[in-house]
């Protein structure tokens, strides 16, 4: 990276202009505030009052710089037809404070006011060569005055210096914050395991903000090459285990005999194993399809009480204790728009969770939230888990406690109702139950079906239970 494109260099060059439009900026109001006033004419009330005390050439020629002439007027200034240093007079105070203004205005054409700090210049009058300048104090109403528009060009001032500033600093806003903003943005997109970044023009950039843009689009292409690569890995792994596992449960169950079963505990060991390993394996294929996208929906009518109930019948046949501690509630179950044998792993695999690592009832029910979701819910009255741990639960191969009843666990069934609920636009969270438990909450997009729909639902399960 050249020299001329460091970010520190820009930013060093930037806060130096900053720095020199403070100072210019003040040092322009400075001017600004410095600007004398405009003289106006004087009105024919003064001129009429004046005029007359300035006829006579020896009480002209007499008025000198300080001399009270009438009322509050007195002598400011005065040039005597004398040639010599002493033909200009002004008045000691007047000249060190406001010599120019007195200078300028013994060189006007007509006589005139103009306002300072301290009275109210009149002049010039003249008589032949001569010329003097009178002040007088300014009134209430003209000091006033005078105070009011400090104060308006003070607060004008003030205005210009605060929208400068916000401009400078929205200026600034945009071309360093924004960029920074986008850049934490793209950080959390890419902890969320998105592969492609909205980074608009940053990429391009030649400074240091370019650079951390390009290695951000670098990490995220990487780090999906890694996860894509992992996932297959897994995948592949699995399925090239599923064929000799498959023949090693045909082979243990051709060798095994009833009096094998019975007394030689190393057959017993043999087969759990053997199931566990499927099981497993069965899982991580499972997780594998969701994960990359290959489990292909099947959306139809399906009612989820029904859904429940046979989730339940079939355990029972599995395993007649599971069907004495599963309770479907009544309940608004919905009739609903959806995948079923998704929906029925996802229920599946939190109940069989809640069976293996509880000893009590576990229930099933449902809530619909609002006319657009609806949550079924599946909690036991175990021992719960540490608050610590929720968010973990849901993370593939992650066991709890050692403490608690793993038995067959191998850590997977939360993580794959996670990932297949994600897949039918749902969502799984955790909570300990306030009266004990472990609460785990499906939350589901509810997709209302039909009437005609529904009637070929109901008599489906009519038929079902006429066969039956």
């Amino acid at each position: 990276m050249r020299w001329y494109h460091s970010l520190t260099l820009r930013l060093l060059l930037l806060f130096w202009a900053l720095l020199f439009a403070v100072a210019a900026s003040g040092f322009l109001l400075a001017i600004w505030s410095a600007q004398p006033e405009t003289p106006r004419p004087l009105s024919p009330e003064v001129r009429d009052i004046l005029s007359p005390l300035l006829t006579d050439q020896s009480t002209f020629s007499s008025l000198t710089p300080g001399r009270l002439l009438a009322g509050d007027y007195r002598v400011a200034a005065a040039v005597t037809p004398e040639e010599g240093p002493n033909r200009l007079q002004l008045e000691p105070n007047l000249a060190n404070s406001h010599r120019h203004e007195l200078m300028q205005q013994l060189d006007a054409e007509q006589p005139e006011k103009l306002r300072l700090p301290n009275g109210m210049l009149v002049g010039p009058f003249k008589l032949g060569n001569q010329r003097i300048l009178l002040i007088r104090p300014l009134t209430a109403e003209e000091r006033e005055s005078f105070l009011q528009q400090a104060e308006e060009a003070e607060h004008a001032r003030t205005l210009v210096l605060l929208f400068g500033s916000l401009l400078i600093a929205i200026l600034l806003g945009f071309w360093l914050v924004v960029p920074l903003k986008r850049l934490t943005q793209a950080t959390r997109e890419i902890a969320a395991g998105a592969d492609q970044l909205y980074l608009k023009r940053l990429p391009k950039r030649t400074d240091e903000l370019g650079e951390l843009a390009r290695a951000l689009e670098n990490t995220a292409h990487d780090l999906k090459v890694s996860r894509d690569a992992q996932r297959r890995l897994l995948s592949d792994v699995s399925h090239e285990l599923r064929s000799p596992l498959a023949r090693m449960q045909v082979a243990l169950m051709l060798s095994l005999d009833d009096q094998n079963e019975v007394t030689n505990p190393h057959f017993q060991q043999l087969s759990r194993d053997v199931e566990r390993l499927s099981t497993i394996i069965e899982r991580i294929l499972s997780l594998s399809r969701l994960e990359n996208g290959l489990v292909k929906l099947t959306p139809q009518p399906v009612d989820t009480h029904q859904l429940a109930s046979t989730l339940v019948a079939d355990l029972a046949y599995v395993d007649n204790h599971y069907g004495e501690r599963l309770l479907v509630l009544d309940a608004d179950w919905p009739v609903t728009l959806t995948d079923d044998e998704l929906l029925r792993l996802v229920i599946e695999n939190l109940v069989r969770n809640a069976l293996q690592y509880t000893s009590g009832l576990v229930e099933l029910d449902c809530v619909r939230e609002n006319t657009e979701t609806f949550i079924i819910v599946v909690r036991d009255h175990g021992d719960g888990v540490p608050e610590q741990q929720l968010e973990q639960l849901f993370e593939p191969f992650f066991r709890g406690d050692p403490s608690r009843h793993h038995k067959s666990g191998v850590g997977l069934g939360m993580a794959l109702s996670v990932r297949a609920a994600n897949v039918l636009g749902g969502s799984v969270s955790a909570r300990n139950h306030p009266e004990g438990g472990l609460e785990i909450s499906i939350r589901l997009p509810l997709n209302e079906v039909t009437n005609d729909d529904t009637n070929a639902v109901t008599s489906e399960h009519e038929a079902d239970e006429t066969q039956g």
